[in-house]
């Protein structure tokens, strides 16, 4: 048994996690950190393509420039410049009909005229429907929607057309929801709309990776060993004893870590499993359990790699694709810079609250991509796919439905020495990267105040 009482033990090493143990670290707490694969990051990760030697990602994660605890813990671990911010909101709307678009955002303005501006340029909707946008903007400003309402009721209260929503609104929940309209939570979509419209203009920004998403966090070991931290990666938890006024976490090899304070910042369902036969006593009050009786619903993402046999520089960086499955593509050799003469051209998609995608088989799946690109993109005429790779995240977040937050608890303590982290706990915010790296902070910060005052 290994005797670690005065330093916390934070189980999960996602970004929720290396949030925490950085944190933590930063305090002089030094926190170990647990974690069940070879490698931190949890979802976003990156790996090496076998057949092509592309590094390319679990899925794709495209940050915001409101962002803000993220970008800092980037800064921190010095690889904030390995991500490209747009100079001003720009994203470019392709179709299979021709009948593109593109919103485009004068960064010169004052919040949120300057997103409201780009949004009465989009050419494909009536004055009238562009007028109505505004007061969406507005409703979100003053009231904004009722607990219980579904975007789409809240958009539909708001006088939204059918193809406002189909052309912009749609697009823009499932990308940060991953929940279709008719079933998203309409204040968790304007939560989102706060966040990165009406603050600053620098807020809407689309920030784009240019490498893989574990190269991002690689420096994060270091920081934390070197601030006095410790890391067991490869190390399996089996289950956690409360002895007296401590805890031991027992790992799958063995071992067994003493300590006072745990923090579980692992997957909902995981954190359900170590943790659940312990809440009955320690929870109090009427925050919500993070463990109900049946875990929340979740949604996956699946992400398809194309690899053609010529360069496609003339094709854009990005854009959202409308009317198609396919709801993103990213060009990654223009993102990236980097070339591979054998595969020279390398396109992502990215489909998002893909529910009948994902039951698909790959080829299926690779056909469907491919088809829907060449009718959007006439760059593609010519060029022939030699490499494909389907990714499926099946539970990549929580099914962001209205009642959501009745079942997400408050990130932080949950008594007794025993505190709790994710995406998915109630940070205000749907399951996102910025989500997870606010609520690790949040318990960090409460360990550190519980230690000062024992």
């Amino acid at each position: 048994m290994t005797d670690s009482r005065d330093r916390p033990i934070v189980l999960g090493g996602g970004m929720a996690g290396i949030a925490a143990a950085m944190e933590l670290a930063d305090r002089g707490a030094s926190p170990i950190l647990v974690e069940s694969r070879p490698y931190l990051g949890g979802r976003v990760r990156s790996f090496i393509h076998q057949e092509t030697g592309d590094e390319i990602d679990n899925g794709r994660h495209l940050l915001i420039g409101c962002y803000h605890k993220t970008f800092d813990l980037l800064r921190k671990l010095g690889t904030d410049d390995l991500v490209t911010i747009q100079p001003a909101l720009r994203v470019e709307f392709r179709t299979t009909d021709n009948s593109d678009d593109t919103l485009i955002s004068p960064s010169w303005l004052p919040p949120p005229l300057h997103v409201l501006a780009g949004m009465f340029r989009l050419k494909q909707l009536s004055f009238r429907e562009r007028a109505g946008l505004l007061r969406v903007g507005l409703d979100v400003k003053r009231k904004g929607p009722h607990e219980n309402e579904t975007v789409a009721q809240y958009l539909g209260r708001l006088d939204q057309s059918k193809r406002t929503q189909q052309r912009l609104w749609s697009p823009l929940v499932i990308a940060t929801l991953n929940t279709r309209p008719e079933e998203a939570s309409a204040r968790l979509f304007a939560a989102v709309m706060r966040l990165a419209f009406l603050s600053k203009s620098h807020d809407s920004k689309l920030a784009i990776p240019r490498v893989g998403l574990s190269r991002l966090i690689a420096p994060g070991e270091e920081y934390i060993t070197s601030r006095g931290g410790r890391i067991f990666s490869g190390r399996f938890v089996a289950h956690i004893v409360r002895i007296a006024k401590e805890w031991e976490v027992h790992l799958r090899d063995g071992m067994v870590l003493r300590t006072s304070t745990v923090l579980s910042a692992l997957p909902w369902r995981e954190s359900s499993t170590l943790l659940g036969e312990h809440l009955p006593r320690l929870q109090k009050g009427p925050s919500p359990s993070p463990y109900p009786g049946e875990l929340p619903r979740h949604n996956p993402i699946v992400s398809v790699y194309l690899w053609f046999d010529r360069s496609l520089e003339e094709m854009p960086e990005f854009n959202a694709m409308l009317g198609t499955q396919v709801e993103w593509m990213f060009n990654r050799r223009k993102i990236s810079g980097e070339k591979n003469q054998r595969f020279p051209g390398l396109l992502e998609c990215v489909v998002s609250a893909a529910d009948t995608l994902v039951e698909l088989d790959n080829g299926e799946i690779v056909a469907i991509a491919e088809k829907e690109l060449r009718a959007a993109f006439r760059e593609l005429e010519g060029a022939n796919l030699i490499a494909s790779q389907v990714v499926k995240e099946k539970r990549a977040t929580f099914h962001a439905s209205p009642d959501i937050n009745k079942a997400r608890p408050v990130p932080g303590s949950l008594g007794s020495g025993l505190f709790v982290a994710g995406d998915w706990t109630a940070t205000g915010l749907p399951g996102t990267i910025e989500g997870a790296v606010r609520s690790g902070l949040i318990a960090a910060r409460q360990i550190c105040e519980r230690e000062s005052e024992q």
